[in-house]
């Protein structure tokens, strides 16, 4: 028996079935932590302390158990997606991922499928080991639920295992040539359809969509960008939060790509997507048993507790995961079914804070601008949760979750006076931040938040400061406290 070794230390996942019992054929994924803060249980023991002449205490007996994981990762896209319905508690809605199990020349052979693609849908391949598989895609021939099929000519695959973690997402469509057309008025984008039925496309209000495809062939020759949808029918979206880069353009013989992928937000305890996912963590420890053994501690009944977005100046975004459990097992020689072949992680680029992000703002609700120019940023989520326990029982026997809160801290240059206004008076804002790497990109929106602190520091010879705290409520329109669209692939 030796040392444990931070470094030979490993961090694996997986969804439970039920709340504290695993999934025998569930998937395990790896993970790769900068620090974790907290892992397993914390036992509480109360002595014996009687009147004696011994005036020595007895051996006391454990009371209580308290179990809880907490962890910071480099902020990829795929650890993001692996826990943000979790802390959400609802489930992505829109454009399918899936795992092909196969690949022949003309399709991608994948699990049945609740509908089929739509012919010129845009599919986004990654994780193949041919990299003509790999890549944008458009959908043609007739597709069916168990058959994407594409126009690229792909490199035939019989099986693609599961651990390989090979994926094709949605991530748009494009429309016939000279179908849409754009007219941008004072901040509001209207895109209408001539024969595109922009409701069989799974988007949903609050979305944010690019406009344009990833070359200049699949724009507006007016220019391409980003908007939130606020409306949707059959031939017309209306659109704000547009990026200064949408024109006016009646589409004239042009070609156009909506880019959009799966959309998440918070929703009422009644709707058909709300969840409670409980996650089970694997901790491997090298060298603990005797002879150098290695054990296994397992952390059940996790329940998603805080997400901490950081956005450091000139620094890697970072995510901090907290959880609340039922229980930490003492270390095993035995391992759970599955986790000794987890699944290989794909989009592992972190997010950088210098280059990586298209959109930070703070805004007025008609979008006036208030601040752009931050020093750094974190974005918590917090659900809450607390163990309830019950007499006869050692540990959390269920989990209450309370209110779904979202919450900001920063601090920005003191640029505009409107942003102590604002703070005095309680001002209803809105903020939109877009993140994007060589692996595609993530958009958080929060539709409406105040603001507060408005402390202001005076570095000599440096520029006056002022740190910021948000606190989100319901939208009035969209009655959502956060909006979280993803692209697999933009411009």
């Amino acid at each position: 028996m030796g040392r444990i070794l931070t470094n030979n230390v490993s961090l694996a996942y997986s969804v439970e079935a039920t709340f504290g019992v695993l999934n025998p054929s569930g998937e395990w994924k790896l993970l790769e932590p900068n620090d974790i803060s907290t892992f397993g249980a914390t036992i509480t023991t109360v002595a014996r302390n009687p009147i004696s002449k011994t005036r020595q205490r007895r051996k006391g007996t454990v009371t209580d158990l308290d179990s809880a994981a907490e962890f910071e990762h480099d902020l990829t896209r795929e650890v993001f997606i692996d826990f943000v319905e979790g802390f959400v508690f609802a489930n992505f809605q829109g454009a399918i991922t899936t795992r092909p199990t196969a690949v022949t020349t003309a399709q991608f052979t994948v699990p049945t499928m609740a509908a089929a693609l739509l012919v010129d849908d845009l599919v986004f391949a990654t994780g193949f080991p041919s990299a003509t598989n790999n890549g944008l895609h458009v959908v043609d021939a007739s597709p069916t639920t168990t058959a994407i099929t594409v126009s690229t000519t792909l490199v035939a695959d019989a099986a693609v295992a599961v651990a390989e973690n090979a994926t094709v997402e949605v991530c748009g469509h494009r429309a016939s040539t000279g179908d849409l057309v754009l007219d941008v008025t004072a901040g509001v984008g209207t895109l209408d359809s001539t024969t595109l039925d922009f409701t069989t496309l799974g988007l949903s209000l609050g979305q944010l969509i690019h406009i344009g495809g990833l070359t200049a062939s699949e724009q507006f020759s007016a220019g391409a960008g980003y908007g939130r949808i606020t409306s949707i029918s059959a031939n017309e979206i209306l659109l704000d939060k547009l990026s200064s880069t949408l024109a006016t353009d009646p589409g004239t013989g042009e070609t156009v790509d909506l880019l959009y992928g799966r959309f998440l937000k918070n929703v009422a305890t009644d709707s058909a997507d709300f969840i409670e996912r409980s996650y089970q963590f694997e901790a491997v420890l090298a060298n603990l048993g005797a002879g150098g053994a290695t054990r296994y501690e397992y952390s059940l009944g996790n329940l998603a507790n805080t997400m901490a977005i950081s956005l450091p100046l000139a620094d890697k975004a970072a995510i901090t995961l907290g959880f609340i459990g039922t229980d930490t097992q003492v270390p095993t020689a035995s391992r759970a079914s599955g986790a000794s072949t987890p699944t290989v992680t794909r989009q592992s680029s972190a997010f950088n804070t210098s280059a990586d992000i298209l959109r930070l703002r703070i805004t007025k609700v008609d979008e006036t601008g208030l601040t752009t120019c931050f020093k750094d940023v974190t974005l918590t989520l917090n659900n809450n949760v607390s163990p309830e326990k019950c007499l006869g029982t050692l540990g959390a026997l269920f989990m209450n979750t309370g209110n779904f809160e979202v919450d900001l801290e920063g601090q920005i240059l003191f640029t505009e006076e409107a942003v102590a206004s604002a703070v005095r008076n309680n001002e209803t804002v809105t903020m939109d931040i877009l993140l994007k790497n060589d692996q595609g990109a993530i958009s958080v929106d929060l539709p409406a938040l105040t603001l507060g602190d408005g402390t202001k520091e005076f570095p000599v010879n440096e520029s006056v400061l002022m740190s910021l705290s948000g606190s989100t409520f319901g939208d009035p329109i969209l009655d959502t406290s956060i909006g979280i669209s993803l692209f697999p692939v933009t411009p």
